[in-house]
């Protein structure tokens, strides 16, 4: 294999682990990448011209994700202007069981994701609201997020309106029924993951009890409206979500109840009303609730905008120069042993994943490159996308640079770092399907075809 092919993918790990171990912004390391890239692509025979085409076409496929991102930035500030989140909490307070605030989460995240199909519409909804509930309640904002996160990513797994589930059976040929005798695994991983989070709520000291609890719900209703009208916002978003609005049109419908909501109720100035939206609410009530009620804004998410893009310009040139598909294919090696072929493909998909700067691009390139190779085994489609729906599918939350995991990170107001130890389902779920993946072969379905 040419090391020229090789280089750009060894420069992007190394950028990365050198921004992460000397607290450099992580934008710098996908720069190195980016610079090591052109010259190495250059000299295999691409002009600087078509470098720069392909980068561009890789920056204009991240565009959802820059404008969910852009439009996440907005509908916080307004929401907490507006008082639905605060609304929210203050309503959750009184029927949340604090003690069990974790278990409560993933479960919660989980039913709602499994029935909108999305995560990001999930966290931007419920999730927000508990994790200011977590808050309240002294609860890390790590493991809550975690806690969220892994509800979130099990309704994208199963869930059969998730749209990346689809594009996974889509991709290799596996049929719904095909994908439910497969399901046990994933499943035993949600009851796994629920008994983890539940142990965790057992072990951690309770210190938002009643009397605190009383308290900031008494803030709550000194500083806010408290009523149903506030929740307009949250109606009209988990409604646009569950008539599957795609993501852009539901953030925008929610976006304008919310704006129309500060407009009609907000005792705010109009300069208050934009510094807000452009820096990020702030309540000055000169109590704890200011740490409570805040965040949001475009100047929060301008470095995740600048990392996304220059990912996107990235990976446009490492796919159209097709760097990719041969290096995983070289990974793959040849083997006639189901649990190697899935964790060869459990760990080509964290490498995909950590370059590629969304969850789509990692499911169309592994599901091309390994279903031919899957392919020639008996069963291996049904193998390979179960593979990819418990690994590729739900690995892009544990990349700090990915864009869905960014878009997470700025909705909850917690960074990926401090929620990867508590991401108990992508992380077991990978481990769980390699580890019953010699099931196959034990059942007599996965063998080697004449």
């Amino acid at each position: 294999m040419n090391v020229l092919t090789v280089l750009p993918v060894l420069s992007l790990i190394a950028g990365i682990a050198l921004s992460l171990s000397f607290g450099f912004p992580l934008f710098l390391g996908m720069v190195f990448a980016i610079l090591v890239t052109l010259v190495s692509v250059n000299r295999l025979g691409y002009s600087w011209r078509e470098l720069f085409a392909f980068g561009w076409d890789g920056v204009k496929q991240t565009k959802p994700v820059l404008l969910i991102l852009f439009l996440v930035g907005l509908l916080i500030p307004l929401l907490m202007m507006g008082g639905t989140i605060p609304a929210i909490i203050y309503y959750g307070l009184s029927v949340v069981d604090v003690r069990c605030l974790l278990v409560l989460s993933f479960l919660l995240t989980a039913a709602t994701s499994f029935l909108l199909g999305t995560s990001v519409g999930t966290l931007s909804t419920i999730g927000l609201s508990l994790m200011g509930i977590a808050h309240t309640a002294g609860v890390p904002g790590g493991i809550v997020g975690g806690a969220l996160i892994s509800g979130a990513m099990v309704g994208e797994r199963f869930s059969p309106i998730s749209s990346s589930r689809l594009l996974v059976l889509s991709s290799v040929g596996m049929t719904e029924e095909e994908e439910r005798r497969t399901n046990r695994p994933a499943l035993f991983t949600v009851g796994a993951c629920a008994l983890l989070f539940l142990l965790f709520d057992l072990l951690r000291s309770q210190t938002g009890e009643a009397g605190t609890i009383g308290y900031y719900q008494e803030l709550l209703r000194r500083f806010f409206s408290v009523g149903w009208l506030p929740l307009v916002p949250l109606i009209v978003l988990i409604g646009s979500f569950a008539l599957r609005v795609r993501a852009i049109p539901a953030l925008l419908f929610g976006i304008a109840a919310a704006a129309g909501l500060v407009l009609a109720t907000s005792p705010l100035d109009a300069g208050t009303i934009v510094r807000s939206v452009l820096s990020g609410y702030e309540l000055h009530s000169g109590t704890p609730l200011d740490q409570l009620v805040h965040g949001g804004g475009m100047a929060s998410i301008l470095n995740v905008l600048v990392l996304i893009t220059l990912a996107g310009f990235l990976n446009g040139i490492l796919n159209k120069a097709n760097l990719l598909a041969p290096l995983v294919d070289r990974l793959m090696g040849e083997t006639k042993r189901p649990a190697v072929f899935a964790g060869k493909a459990v760990l080509l998909s964290l490498l995909v994943v950590a370059i590629s700067c969304n969850q789509t691009i990692p499911l169309l390139v592994l599901g091309s490159t390994l279903l031919e190779r899957f392919s020639r085994l008996e069963a291996g489609k049904v193998l390979l996308g179960r593979t990819m729906l418990d690994s590729t599918l739900v690995m892009p939350v544990l990349i700090p640079w990915n864009g869905l995991a960014m878009v997470m990170a700025v909705t909850l107001g917690v960074s990926t770092v401090e929620t990867l130890p508590y991401l108990f389902f992508p992380l077991l779920l990978p481990i769980v399907t390699i580890v019953t993946a010699r099931s196959f072969q034990t059942a007599g379905v996965f063998v080697k075809t004449k």
